[in-house]
């Protein structure tokens, strides 16, 4: 579910110039490279160092274009997860532009932004650090500073851990910056999101990226000190009510995650999951992972909910797709809602009219097999392409990375996804971190919706 980054000013046209100067030649000397050496485009992603941004973001072009003209590119899926930057479950012009994105701010000012060292710390053989500490703060919704009892329906307690981490590693850059501070103030969401009908509603993405054309190596080594405040779950039944809370901390995931330990997940802190069921408009595009997920997700006490990742062009297939999706999830129970998720790039180009008759088709149809739907939308989509209608009669989860709230105002969001690298137990790799403002299994349970 995914982050789109806006368009910059003289530094990403820079790299745009340099991006394409880089692309054709890119292109044209690995396709002579193929007829004499057979090499693959995984071979040459596999020569490919990840600090060389330019060189992700030609082989991702390439493997988009042969994507593009019905061929397999040949990349493994360990490989496209690595490319995928925004997580949309495949490969687009969006993660090139990513990369390019990133390169652009390194070319600018010398630094590396924060987004492309958090990539190369996910997965580099060794993070990379920096040479200072790395300071990041996290303040959760209903963290208290002093120590109170509370019964079951109040926030639960926090505890704060401290733990200072040394490492050494090496990395080709041509510089790398010498202090990095992210600072993320997670608000509550002020308002509610629109309840009275009773409705609701995952995958594209931007991506930046840039190599230098000297490079240097350059070994660093880092002591900092990482404070991480953690949330302790409801106690609550997967199936009883629930605690009100301010905020309920949880994640949602796809096959890309692969196998998950839910037990971990639960322990962790997280309270809920939005599971990935599937895509488009045919059952065979059901989630792999979608039965285990909700089955071991479940078994572990984590409330769950499934969204779906829209193709549609049309009224026609918007209702196509949701008679799909209630197929795939056609005997479970659901807490949470169950999540129209619109952000591809035939998205992007229709009109607001057209964007907006879509949703609600989808949404109506859902709705009217007894399911509560949200919908789901990085924000400048959400602000551009949806008109009023949908945010008085449907509920709202809003993707935006990076901010201490989302750029979005237009209605109350139910969700906010505010990351797409968080880092869990029980789960390799990067997954989404969610925040939800309303205590959905007691919405479900009352009004007897989504299977109860």
């Amino acid at each position: 579910m995914r982050h789109r980054f806006i368009s910059k000013t003289a530094g990403i046209l820079t790299a745009a110039a340099v991006g394409l100067a880089y692309v054709p030649f890119s292109v044209e000397s690995g396709s002579a490279a193929a007829e004499e050496e057979q090499i693959t485009l995984e071979q040459q992603f596999q020569q490919t160092q990840l600090s060389d941004l330019l060189g992700l973001a030609g082989i991702t072009l390439q493997a988009y274009s042969v994507q593009s003209a019905g061929a397999d590119h040949g990349l493994t899926d360990e490989t496209v997860q690595i490319l995928d930057v925004d997580h949309s479950g495949q490969l687009e012009i969006e993660d090139a532009m990513c990369f390019l994105s990133w390169y652009s701010d390194f070319f600018a000012s010398g630094t590396l932004p924060p987004a492309a060292i958090q990539f190369l710390n996910t997965w580099s053989a060794d993070p990379i650090e920096t040479t200072a500490p790395v300071t990041t703060t996290t303040t959760t919704p209903t963290t208290t500073t002093t120590t109170t009892t509370t019964t079951a329906a109040t926030t639960a307690a926090t505890t704060t851990a401290t733990t200072t981490v040394t490492t050494t590693t090496t990395i080709t850059i041509t510089t790398v910056p010498s202090t990095v501070t992210a600072t993320a103030t997670i608000p509550s969401n002020s308002g509610t999101s629109t309840l009275t009908t009773l409705s609701s509603e995952t995958e594209t993405e931007t991506t930046t990226v840039s190599d230098t054309e000297t490079t240097t190596s350059t070994s660093t080594t880092t002591t900092a000190p990482i404070t991480t405040v953690t949330t302790t779950a409801s106690t609550a039944s997967v199936t009883g009510k629930w605690p009100v809370k301010s905020s309920y901390q949880g994640i949602d995931v796809s096959k890309y995650q692969k196998n998950i330990n839910w037990t971990s997940v639960k322990n962790a802190g997280n309270e809920f999951a939005i599971i990935r069921a599937g895509y488009g408009k045919y059952a065979s595009q059901k989630d792999p992972y979608f039965d285990q997920n909700m089955k071991n997700a479940q078994k572990a006490g984590i409330a769950c909910g499934a969204y779906w990742f829209s193709y549609a062009e049309s009224v026609a297939d918007a209702r196509q797709e949701a008679e799909v999706f209630a197929q795939v999830v056609q005997g479970y129970q659901f807490e949470y809602p169950l999540v129209f998720d619109i952000e591809a790039p035939v998205h992007a180009k229709m009109t607001m009219a057209q964007v907006s008759a879509i949703t609600r088709a989808f949404c109506e149809t859902m709705e009217s097999k007894g399911y509560y739907v949200s919908v789901y939308s990085y924000a400048s989509f959400l602000n551009t392409k949806l008109d009023a209608s949908i945010f008085e009669d449907y509920d709202i989860w809003v993707a935006h990375f990076g901010v201490s709230s989302p750029s979005f105002s237009k209605a109350k969001y139910g969700m906010w996804q505010y990351s797409s690298t968080g880092s869990v137990s029980g789960i390799s790799g990067n997954v989404d971190m969610d925040y939800s403002y309303q205590c959905y299994p007691n919405i479900m349970l009352r009004a007897k919706l989504n299977g109860f």
